[in-house]
C-alpha cells in the first residue's frame, strides 16, 4: 500500500511539470528569515522560505490566467513542554485543563529540538469579473499539495543541562500505543506528513487607494485532507496523520477617508475592517503542526480593526501604517488526539493589538507590535502586556 501511495505521489509530480513546459519561467522570492536564541547566540539564520511562482494561460477562452507556485521552507528550534499548559496524557490525550489534568508522571515534560522542512505545490485559476470593481476576478479556486518532514531529538541545551535534561531516554518512548497525544514522537521521531487543500475565494470589493485599502468584502472556504492513505504512515511505520479540516472566512472593508498628494500618492487614509473565521478539524490523528489552541477541534474568531496609512515617500511602496485591532477567539468542541472522544470544552481568548509598520521599497519591513491579553481562556494568568519587534527582508530574483 505504501509503495502504491509513493508511486501515486511521484506520478502527480511528474505529470504536473510538463503542463508548464511551454513557459516555465519562475520568479524567485526569499522571505521569513528566522534565528534561534540557543544557536550561535541568535546571530545566524536557521530558517527561511523560498518561493517560486509563474503565471500562465491554460484556457484561452477565459479572461484570467492561472498561477503556479512552489514554496519550500525550513526551520529549527526547541519545543518547550515544561509548562503545565503544555501537558497532555501521552497515552490518552487528556488535556491539562480537564478535571485537574493528567498526573506529572503521565506527561512528556521537557524540551526537545525540532527540525522541519515543508514543500508546497499550488495551482490557482481565476474566473469571472468582480462586479464591485468591474475588473479583476470574481472567484479563484485552488489546489495545494503540502508535504512536511520533521524530526525530533534532544534539546541543544542538553550539554548545559546534563543527563537530567534528556527526555527521549525515558518512558514512554517504547511503544506506539502509549503516544496517542504525540504521534510525531513515535519510533525514531522522524515523520513525513502530506495533505491536500482545496479552496475557493470570492471577491466583492474595490480598491480605494494604492496602499491596499478597499470597500466591500471577500469570502473564502477551504477543505484540507490529511488521511492516513496519503503517505501518512510511511515514516515511521505508523499513522502520523489522519484528519479532515473545514474552514470558512469572511472579511469586510470600509474606507473612512483618503487624502492624496498632488501627484496622486497617498498623504493619509484610514480603513475600518472586520473579519470572521470558522473552522473545525475531524479525524483521529492530528499532526503537530495542525494542532489548534489548547487542542480544541473548533474555532470561531471575530476581529475588528482600524488601519491608518501615512504618506508615501520616495516610491509608492515606501510608507508607514498604524493598526489597532480587537480580537476575540472562541475555541470549542472535542479535543484533538483524545482517544476517548468524550472530552469537550469551550474557551474564550480576547486581546487588543497595536502594530506600527514601515515598508521600504517592498523588500524591507520594519514591524513593531504590542498587545494586551485581557481574557486568557483556560489559562489562569492575569491580564498581561506583550511586545515584539521584527525586521524582515524580501528578495525577488
Amino acid at each position: 500500500m505504501k509503495r502504491k501511495v509513493l508511486c501515486l505521489i511521484a506520478l502527480i509530480l511528474i505529470s504536473v511539470f510538463p503542463a508548464f513546459s511551454d513557459s516555465f519561467t519562475l520568479s524567485t522570492g526569499i522571505s521569513n528569515v528566522s534565528q534561534m536564541s540557543g544557536f550561535g547566540w541568535g546571530l545566524f539564520p536557521v530558517g527561511t522560505t523560498f518561493k517560486y511562482s509563474t503565471g500562465f494561460h491554460p484556457f484561452k477562452s477565459l479572461t484570467h490566467g492561472a498561477n503556479f507556485t512552489i514554496e519550500f521552507n525550513f526551520g529549527m528550534g526547541d519545543v518547550d513542554l515544561t509548562d503545565f499548559s503544555s501537558w497532555y496524557d501521552y497515552s490518552t490525550g487528556r488535556p491539562w485543563w480537564y478535571e485537574g489534568g493528567p498526573a506529572e508522571s503521565d506527561v512528556i515534560n521537557g524540551r526537545y529540538f525540532r527540525l522541519y522542512s515543508q514543500f508546497d505545490i499550488s495551482l490557482e485559476q481565476s474566473f469571472g469579473i468582480n462586479p464591485v470593481q468591474q475588473s479583476g476576478a470574481l472567484m479563484t479556486v485552488g489546489v495545494k499539495w503540502v508535504s512536511r518532514y520533521s524530526s525530533a531529538s534532544e534539546s541543544l541545551s542538553l550539554t548545559a543541562d546534563g543527563p537530567s535534561g534528556a527526555i527521549f531516554t525515558k518512558p514512554p518512548f517504547t511503544s506506539r500505543e502509549s503516544l496517542a497525544a504525540y504521534p510525531w514522537l513515535y519510533g525514531d521521531r522522524k515523520v513525513w506528513n502530506n495533505s491536500i487543500i482545496l479552496s475557493s475565494t470570492w471577491y466583492f470589493r474595490r480598491s480605494t487607494t494604492n496602499t491596499e485599502n478597499y470597500d466591500g468584502m471577500d469570502m473564502s472556504i477551504a477543505l484540507e485532507m490529511g488521511p492516513s492513505w496519503l503517505g501518512n504512515s510511511v515514516f515511521p511505520d505508523a499513522v502520523t496523520s489522519d484528519f479532515y479540516k473545514l474552514s470558512w472566512s469572511m472579511t469586510e472593508y470600509l474606507t473612512l477617508f483618503v487624502v492624496e498628494q498632488d501627484n496622486g500618492w497617498n498623504w493619509i487614509n484610514a480603513m475600518l475592517g472586520h473579519s470572521n473565521t470558522l473552522g473545525y478539524t475531524f479525524g483521529d490523528v492530528i499532526p503537530e503542526h495542525k494542532l489548534q489552541t489548547d487542542r480544541l477541534r473548533g474555532y470561531f474568531t471575530d476581529s475588528v480593526w482600524i488601519k491608518i496609512t501615512g504618506p508615501q515617500f520616495i516610491a509608492t511602496d515606501c510608507y508607514p501604517y498604524f493598526q489597532i485591532s480587537l480580537n476575540n477567539n472562541l475555541a470549542f468542541g472535542g479535543v484533538q488526539n483524545d482517544v476517548t472522544g468524550k472530552i469537550h470544552g469551550v474557551e474564550l481568548r480576547s486581546s487588543v493589538n497595536f502594530e506600527v509598520h514601515l515598508r521600504l521599497f517592498g523588500f524591507i519591513h520594519v514591524n513593531y507590535t504590542f498587545g494586551y491579553d485581557f481574557i486568557n481562556g483556560f489559562s489562569p494568568e492575569a491580564p498581561s502586556w506583550r511586545q515584539s519587534g521584527q525586521l524582515g527582508f524580501y528578495v525577488s530574483l
